[in-house]
């Protein structure tokens, strides 16, 4: 069988074995030309070790030497190749503590994570699966390569990644590894949290969201978050529901995965997760208004925009919108008319500004913040009225 493979891939295999080496795409990419899925990336992976791959290539760049990997530019892209080898222990479940090349190709595919990326593959060698990684594909099974507990043991985030596959790609986890998985779930605590964090969200944005209650099924999220997972235990086939109906949006996904906590809860999470500053100081908001009930009335939508911004409200009508809440499609209409005729929402769209007001003799300080505020609000009930000289009018009845 021949995979469609890009030239340029074929040419980098074609010049390493040039100088006398072995040279496979391997992993991943190979598993998504199966899948007939565009691979995010090609790696290749070489009997050459990190030195001899430095003298084929004129630019390389040393990005892990002790891992036996070169990151090597080649036609204006960049690939890593990695030399065969062998892994010593796991003491921290995640590293080995050694690495020792090899020159046997089955060696290397030996210590991958699952059957179906544990496959090699070369335009004129063809393909070398030694653990059934091709029948597991047209089984849609994920299984571990050799024996799961071990590979588990090795690397805990392996756990994880099971269940993101399973996500992406639909597949459902082998039995075996499934209770290997249940029996070693307390390793995932050894795991940091940045990338526990980073495979969540792969889940999340994923095509086969029904697969995600493994993660709860599984008791793996328990380790992660009790609070979290006794929630989806409870109202996850209807979280499951709602992100299906939503866009491909991180933030809007992780509030719908989060809406249950109560958004103290929500925040403590996503800190533990170390998440960015971005995401909290959008999803946390959302967390606390999910279950506003907002008036329908222009009045009303932008004193709400101006409250928690224009982009938010979008986020909360959208999110109300998939939990199918009343009125959301007026809410929506109405929301819509209020943007297309730039209707003044916030301060900066004021048409005055506290110099004008302080020109019409108002005192600095807490005085001009008190009447900027007064003014917009004139202006969220008529939006007509967002003039300097009707808004300076107004201030000076106001004073009056």
């Amino acid at each position: 069988m021949n995979l469609n493979i890009p030239k340029k891939i074929e040419r980098i295999l074609q010049k390493i074995n040039s100088a006398g080496y072995e040279a496979y795409i391997v992993g991943g990419c190979v598993r998504d030309c199966f899948l007939q899925r565009q691979p995010q990336d090609w790696d290749i992976t070489t009997s050459a070790e990190p030195e001899q791959i430095k003298k084929i290539f004129n630019r390389t760049y040393d990005t892990g030497l002790q891992h036996g990997t070169v990151t090597v530019l080649w036609e204006g892209e960049h690939y890593e190749i990695t030399t065969y080898r062998i892994e010593g222990k796991y003491d921290d479940c995640r590293h080995p503590n050694n690495v020792t090349f090899t020159k046997s190709l089955k060696e290397d595919l030996q210590r991958r994570d699952f059957t179906i990326n544990a496959i090699a593959y070369h335009p004129q060698q063809g393909i070398k699966d030694y653990f059934l990684g091709q029948k597991h594909i047209e089984q849609k099974i994920i299984k571990g390569v050799g024996n799961a507990t071990e590979r588990f043991q090795e690397d805990a985030l392996r756990m994880l990644r099971a269940l993101r596959f399973s996500a992406q790609i639909g597949f459902d986890i082998e039995q075996s590894t499934y209770e290997a998985l249940q029996q070693q779930k307390e390793l995932i605590k050894k795991i940091s949290v940045e990338r526990i964090h980073d495979e969540l969200e792969k889940m999340l944005l994923s095509k086969y969201l029904e697969k995600i209650n493994l993660l709860w099924q599984s008791k793996l999220l328990n380790e992660i978050s009790p609070i979290l997972s006794q929630k989806m235990e409870q109202y996850g086939e209807e979280v499951i529901k709602q992100m299906k109906k939503s866009p491909f949006d991180r933030m809007i996904r992780w509030t719908i995965f989060l809406q249950y906590m109560e958004a103290k809860q929500g925040e403590a999470f996503l800190k533990y997760l170390k998440f960015d500053n971005d995401t909290i100081k959008t999803v946390v908001p959302l967390l606390k208004h999910l279950k506003d009930d907002i008036v329908l009335g222009e009045y009303e939508l932008r004193k709400k925009a101006n409250e928690i911004t224009v982009e938010q409200l979008k986020r909360l009508l959208l999110i109300q919108q998939i939990q199918q809440k009343q009125n959301i499609k007026q809410l929506q209409q109405c929301f819509d008319k209020i943007l297309q005729r730039g209707d003044c929402i916030t301060l900066k769209e004021l048409a005055v500004t506290g110099e004008d007001l302080i020109k019409l003799g108002i005192a600095k300080g807490k005085q001009i913040g008190n009447m900027l505020h007064f003014l917009l609000d004139v202006v969220h009930k008529n939006p007509e009225k967002n003039s300097k000289e009707i808004l300076l009018q107004c201030a000076k009845e106001k004073q009056k």
